[in-house]
């Protein structure tokens, strides 16, 4: 498949899950048109509630050609016209909206047609084929014919990094450059009394190879039992939330996934060491053997652990007082442990007493001990998952943090290496969640904590430290490359745009203090103490960042440059061309209000090499944001390609008289408006 054709399958996958997370919003939008609608032949219809349902029209005349539903375009563009008429004709309204609404009712819960026509949709769903899945990336397969599920699992799959293919029967991918699935979820859509042989039939076969996972409404034990012998590793409601489907399935995948690890050995003699090395459960698993059981700490200090083992009988310590002792240990207290032994020499309720994880008898089978290590090492990383891992923003939560850290300081310390405490914090984060809800203030700190988790060298510690904030440890920094570090990390935070209740796009930013060790502290106490101090300073403004010992400094949020600006107060509309955007791999900013977009152009503090702006915008209309930027010189080293649902002569001069490069009319093609941003980003500035 080339290129091209690449990209095309990926936007009609994109315009798929894009339609379903709008569709609601874009009926509600009809909606509206159809009151207002009414009131006109009533002769009720008041000024601003006309003026509200035109503009509802622009925006289905621009997004709904998009999505492939040209005639619904045509629909609103009509009844847009209609509306801005000084006397508007009230039956001609009602038969464009009654058309308007039938354009979307027709398509119903499944994906419109897209007009990329990449490929035959499957399921009522367009999805990426094989060809376009990119190298790495897990593959769940959805078998179902409810063209929503697909596209709601799709999006949270996407979310997550994982592509979906999918199809009404139980095939799995397959052809040139296809690639097996990691897991298949199979939707019991029957309202039969009992579970066919059919279905058992297709679980049986599949699981052979992948992961499965049944979405049923069935609730009764005998079926839930028979689809677990048949081989599926999960049993799901049909109304389980789609986010929740996928991080169960990731959780199972995880748990199957066989993983080099290191298991500490101790009262080894020759014999057991040379078992235990042909019982190993996955290649490249470290076995380190300790003959001396003091150095157990300075071996789970210096290379960690996912296991220990210990010979019962040792001089002098047991394998059961060595159990007695990692379940002490703040740190390590849920370390797997099995002991090994001749079970005469140690009986078995004495082991599981001390905390032991299994007992084993030392004459028994290789094969039984390489299956026990298995599944202590299993077990061992899920527990580890769901104990120390803040499941909001995948980072360690803060007891985990805590002990992390502190570790971390212990071995710079030892190594005699600089190391940085960083404590973060969003900014008037409470009052972000009281304006814009709970779910708000969860997207700002996933989105934060993945930034940190993806900018954070391996040996670095990042935590989730409080309700609205992060503690990252950097190993081998001191403050000023910590600052340097995340500044870098502030200002790209600060670029990114998030939605908000008002409709319009919203920035974000957070404070940071800092503190080091050995300059400002020795302990990890102090050091906690020093960056908190620090933090209590940087809180007095916003995007502020504070070293140990220092004034708060601004960090400046000036010159953002990216390829794209986007002015665009239209979601549906602006979120398919973000997509297509980020296909391209062009940096992009989105602004929703034109005053906003202005003031930020105008003013130089954020400069696009093309600005794709609106004409139709709240607070400033496109030709406003283009005048102020004219006036104040930004349009010397920046190219703008005006959109508007409307085109005509007049309104095309006028624009390309104010600076404008070029004129697009809505719907537009995302292909030729990608065509015309490669030409247009790479044309020299005259």
């Amino acid at each position: 498949m080339t290129t091209t054709s690449q990209e095309d399958a990926a936007l009609a996958a994109a315009l798929a899950m894009l339609w379903q997370r709008h569709r609601q919003a874009n009926l509600d939008l009809i909606t509206l048109i159809e009151t207002t609608t009414a009131d006109v032949l009533r002769s009720e219809a008041g000024h601003l509630a006309v003026a509200e349902a035109a503009g509802a029209a622009h925006k289905l005349a621009g997004s709904l050609g998009t999505f492939g539903l040209e005639s619904g375009s045509r629909a609103a563009l009509e009844a847009e016209l209609l509306l801005r008429e000084p006397t508007i004709d009230g039956q001609r309204l009602a038969e464009a909206v009654t058309a308007l609404r039938a354009s979307v009712d027709e398509v119903g819960d499944a994906s419109p047609p897209t007009p990329l026509d990449p490929g035959k949709p499957v399921g009522g769903v367009v999805h990426p084929s094989s060809d376009t899945i990119g190298e790495g990336m897990s593959v769940y397969h959805v078998v179902s014919r409810d063209g929503s599920l697909i596209s709601r699992l799709s999006v949270e799959a996407t979310a997550a990094g994982v592509a979906v293919t999918s199809g009404a029967d139980p095939s799995s991918p397959s052809g040139e450059g296809g690639r097996r699935p990691s897991a298949v979820i199979i939707d019991d859509d029957s309202t039969r009394a009992s579970i066919g042989p059919e279905l058992l039939g297709t679980v049986a076969e599949l699981a052979a190879e992948s992961l499965v996972v049944v979405l049923t409404d069935r609730d009764a034990l005998d079926d839930r039992v028979e689809l677990a012998r048949a081989g599926a590793s999960g049993v799901l409601s049909r109304s389980q939330n789609a986010r929740q489907v996928i991080s169960l399935v990731d959780e199972a995948l995880a748990r199957r996934r066989p993983s080099p690890s290191t298991i500490v050995v101790l009262n080894a003699d020759a014999g057991l060491e040379a078992t235990l090395r042909r019982a190993l459960p996955v290649p490249g698993c470290r076995l380190l053997v300790r003959n001396d059981p003091m150095e157990l700490w300075d071996t789970l200090e210096e290379q960690g652990a996912d296991l220990v083992i210990a010979g019962a009988e040792g001089s002098p310590v047991t394998g059961v007082d060595l159990c007695r002792a990692v379940r002490g240990h703040a740190r390590w207290h849920r370390l797997p442990v099995l002991i090994i032994g001749d079970r005469s020499a140690a009986p078995l309720a004495e082991a599981m007493d001390a905390g032991a994880d299994d007992y084993l008898d030392a004459k028994g089978p290789v094969a039984e001990l390489t299956t026990r290590i298995h599944h202590q090492l299993s077990v061992g990383r899920l527990i580890q998952t769901r104990c120390d891992i803040d499941p909001l923003t995948k980072t360690e939560n803060r007891a985990s943090a805590e002990r992390s850290l502190d570790h971390l300081l212990r071995l710079a310390t030892r190594r005699k290496e600089p190391m940085a405490l960083a404590l973060l914090t969003v900014d008037q984060f409470d009052q972000i969640r009281e304006e814009e809800g709970n779910a708000m203030g969860d997207v700002l700190l996933r989105q934060l904590g993945n930034r940190l988790l993806d900018t954070c060298h391996d040996e670095d510690v990042v935590g989730r430290w409080s309700h609205d904030g992060f503690a990252v440890g950097i190993y081998g920094a001191g403050s000023e490359d910590a600052c340097r570090r995340m500044d870098e990390l502030l200002r790209s935070f600060a670029a990114e745009q998030f939605p908000s209740t008002s409709g319009r796009m919203a920035r974000h930013t957070f404070t940071t203090g800092i503190a080091s060790s050995p300059t400002d502290a020795s302990t990890f106490h102090s050091l906690e103490r020093l960056a908190g101090s620090a933090l209590r300073r940087a809180r007095t403004g916003r995007n502020h960042l504070v070293l140990a010992g220092e004034r708060s400094t601004e960090t400046p949020r000036h010159d953002i440059d990216v390829d794209v600006v986007l002015v665009e107060d239209d979601d549906s509309f602006a979120d398919v061309v973000e997509h297509a955007l980020g296909l391209r791999h062009y940096s992009f900013l989105r602004f929703s209000d034109g005053a906003e977009a202005a003031a930020a152009l105008g003013g130089r503090s954020v400069r696009g090499r093309v600005v794709l702006l609106d004409i139709g915008l709240p607070s400033l209309d496109g030709f406003g944001v283009l005048k102020e930027m004219r006036r104040r010189g930004a349009l010397d080293d920046t190219r703008v390609i005006m959109l508007t649902a409307r085109s005509s002569e007049a309104e095309t001069l006028r624009a390309l008289g104010l600076g404008a490069t070029e004129h697009m009319t809505k719907p537009l093609s995302i292909p030729v408006l990608l065509g015309r941003l490669d030409e247009t980003r790479f044309r020299s500035v005259a």
